[in-house]
C-alpha cells in the first residue's frame, strides 16, 4: 500500500478518534484472506477515568484503493 493512501486512511481515523492524531499505524496484510485488504493498527496510551493509563487501540481494514471497510476500537 502506498504512503499516500496510508496518509489518507490515517486522516479519516484521526477525524473519528482525535486522541490518536499523529500516531503512525502498524501495517499488516490480512492473513488467510484472499482479498488484498490491509489492516492498520493505531495504538496509544491515554489517560482514563481517575488518571489511570489505558491502551487505546483502533483497527482499520482498508482495501487496495484506500477505502476503509471497517473500524473497530478498544474501550
Amino acid at each position: 500500500m502506498k504512503a499516500k493512501m496510508i496518509d489518507h486512511i490515517s486522516q479519516e481515523v484521526y477525524k473519528k478518534h482525535p486522541d490518536l492524531k499523529g500516531v503512525k499505524p502498524q501495517i499488516t496484510p490480512r492473513k488467510g484472506d484472499t482479498s488484498s485488504d490491509t489492516l492498520l493498527i493505531y495504538s496509544k496510551s491515554v489517560s482514563g477515568p481517575g488518571g489511570k493509563k489505558i491502551n487505546r487501540i483502533v483497527r482499520a481494514v482498508a482495501d487496495e484503493n484506500g477505502k476503509i471497510k471497517k473500524i473497530s476500537t478498544s474501550k
